[in-house]
């Protein structure tokens, strides 16, 4: 659990690990440079185990931007607040998704077995396909 502060009331909220695999996650994202990384990316803020607490997240930190926007802080243009919403099992999909893409690009092959569980488990949005040549023709 977390203290969360919103508007003048400070409110319990369950807050999760985004990297919990096993679970529905609602995270918060805000879009803002990573000095550490010299470049502007997604940077996880908060992560929630229901919709309720992650709108009223997003609600929140959105209005804090616009008041930092208001009061004549300098903030980039670009930066903005959003959310994704990550199923169970999102992370390990990436994952096998990336092997079989790097897999692809290097020219390596993977065994039946390999490539059959991670093809099967696929992340929204791709596709493979496996063709092999039978060594008796």
């Amino acid at each position: 659990m977390a203290l969360q502060m919103f508007s003048s009331k400070t409110v319990l909220m369950a807050q999760v690990d985004p990297d919990d695999d096993e679970i529905e996650r609602f995270v918060v994202r805000r879009y803002a440079y990573d000095p550490a990384r010299r470049e502007r990316r997604h940077i996880v803020a908060a992560a929630f185990d229901n919709s309720l607490e992650f709108e009223a997240a997003i609600d929140a930190k959105a209005a804090n931007l616009r008041r930092r926007r208001e009061s004549g802080e300098d903030v980039d243009p670009r930066e903005h607040v959003s959310g994704t919403v990550l199923e169970p099992g999102y992370h390990r999909k990436q994952q096998g998704g990336r092997i079989i893409k790097h897999a692809i690009e290097r020219g390596a092959s993977l065994d039946a077995e390999t490539w059959d569980r991670l093809a099967n488990d696929l992340p929204p949005g791709m596709a493979v396909m496996r063709s092999e040549s039978d060594p008796d023709a």
